[in-house]
């Protein structure tokens, strides 16, 4: 690294528009949306005026910025700080009725969150625009950052990833885009770069299922994707962490030799192709028999816990997931006899069960869907209550561990099962030979609706039309399952 490579400098916030900047400042494709919510602002309302009821003749620091200084495109790319300078452009604009003076403000934003969070920043600083009208000058000449200013892209990231302030901490996730948009190579990629930050971007878009997470990535990510990866054996089976989930999905990727094109692997859902190759806006083509395939990802030819190959391959992946899960749990057009009785029992008996329990449930079913289509789905999903379901029903209280003890004590592990097995009714059968089932349900003495093993009962009975569980095994059969399936 030469000396020249990298710049710091000490500025103030006005300085770092009009003196500073050689190049406009901007915001690159991989960046995420404007997620500041009112907790964060209004912090910063708090801190400011505080600072400005007795500065002491000192600034108001703001940490470090870091910017890619890219002499090709003539813009100063901003790799940490958005959301502070996002953040107080809007004071800015607020205060003062336009943008700093000169060209160098060229901050773009494409999503609709950051659309809704920049409108609600603005109306919480509308609150204080009579106050700190008079002062705005004096303000923004004394709101300083250290602006770090690299020539190359992946010395920024270095800085980036070791380095803490006061903006908001990223998700695994946030890094991953980064990571994956950056290995797709150069500007003669820029197409490719637009379209995968476009598909992760409506990824973030969709509502998370669980409610643990607030981007629905960072939920795809950690209760599905990894999950369904690493969950494998019964011996050492634990919950992921931040870390885990990027040397899985970045450390643990496959280097692409082509930006374009990846490899393809045997499995259920690709017999013939051994590489896709993406046409942007026009779906994909599966080689070598040039198989058209349509622009429904949830479709792509790829499996759960096959290799995945960086850049493009990272982004087809995380898209083709998050439109599987959400074909069975979310989208309204059904036209799958077995998805349309999978849901209406999903939301009648698992849409309010324990958590930790529901995260199993709904993992699992990806995970055969994934396998086998809809094939038996509605019939896999009521033995998989079954089994699920007597862990609710002898336990009251439901703890984060009690799905991995399910994986490691039962005879195998059910995610490798449905990994491994070569038909349908090998899932099933292993679901049915589970012990102790069957006591479970007949020795339980829970009042129906009355707590959450109640409510729970409750549920599974008016779904069956039964009044106890009295031979509750034998209700999954073929008849039962028929009439479900023809019922509009």
């Amino acid at each position: 690294m030469k000396e020249q490579d990298v710049k710091v400098t000490v500025c103030s916030f006005l300085e770092l528009f009009t003196k500073e900047a050689i190049f406009p400042i901007g915001i690159d494709t991989y960046q995420r949306p404007y997620v500041w919510g009112e907790d964060k602002v209004q912090e910063l309302i708090n801190d400011l005026t505080e600072y400005l009821k007795d500065p002491k003749g000192l600034c108001y620091y703001m940490g470090n910025v870091l910017l890619h200084q890219h002499n090709q495109k003539q813009k100063l790319f901003i790799i940490d700080g958005q959301q502070r300078l996002t953040t107080l452009s809007i004071l800015y604009f607020v205060l003062n009725g336009k943008f700093t003076d000169g060209d160098k403000m060229t901050m773009e934003y494409h999503s609709p969150l950051s659309t809704l969070n920049i409108k609600k920043t603005q109306l919480l600083f509308d609150g204080i625009k009579e106050q700190w009208k008079d002062k705005a000058d004096f303000l923004f000449s004394n709101i300083n950052l250290t602006c770090i200013t690299t020539l190359e892209e992946d010395m920024a990231f270095t800085f980036f990833d070791t380095q803490n302030n006061r903006g908001v901490k990223l998700n695994p996730t946030d890094l991953l885009k980064a990571y994956h948009l950056r290995s797709i190579g150069n500007a003669e990629y820029l197409d490719i770069q637009i379209n995968c930050a476009s598909r992760w971007e409506k990824i973030q878009s969709y509502n998370t299922l669980f409610g643990q997470k607030k981007d629905y990535t960072a939920e795809l990510f950690h209760q599905f994707l990894w999950r369904s990866r690493v969950w494998r054996g019964q011996r050492v089976i634990y919950r992921e962490n931040d870390n885990e989930v990027l040397n899985e999905f970045q450390k643990n990727t496959l280097p692409n030799q082509s930006s374009v094109t990846i490899p393809l692997y045997p499995n259920a859902n690709n017999t013939l192709g051994k590489k896709l190759t993406i046409k942007v806006n026009q779906g994909y083509t599966i080689q070598p028999a040039n198989i058209e395939s349509s622009n429904n990802s949830a479709h792509l030819p790829f499996t759960l816990r096959q290799p995945i190959s960086d850049g493009l391959g990272f982004f087809l992946f995380a898209e083709k997931y998050a439109d599987l899960v959400r074909l069975l749990l979310v989208d309204k057009d059904l036209k799958d006899n077995e998805i349309k009785a999978f849901r209406v029992f999903y939301n009648q008996v698992w849409s309010n069960v324990s958590l930790y329990l529901k995260e199993l449930y709904v993992l699992s079913t990806v995970m055969y869907y994934d396998k086998f289509g809809s094939e038996k789905l509605l019939e896999y999903c009521l033995w998989l209550d079954h089994v699920l379901g007597a862990i609710r029903i002898e336990k009251q209280y439901i703890f984060k561990e009690a799905p991995l003890k399910f994986l490691k004590e039962s005879d195998n592990n059910l995610l490798d099962v449905i990994s491994q097995a070569f038909r349908t009714e090998e899932v099933i059968l292993f679901l049915k030979k589970i012990n102790n089932t069957r006591a479970v349900y007949s020795n339980e003495k829970i009042k129906s609706g009355k707590g959450v093993q109640g409510w729970y009962k409750q549920n599974v009975l008016g779904y069956y039309d039964k009044s106890d569980f009295n031979q509750k095994h034998n209700w999954i059969n073929e008849n039962f399952i028929n009439t479900k399936l023809n019922s509009k």
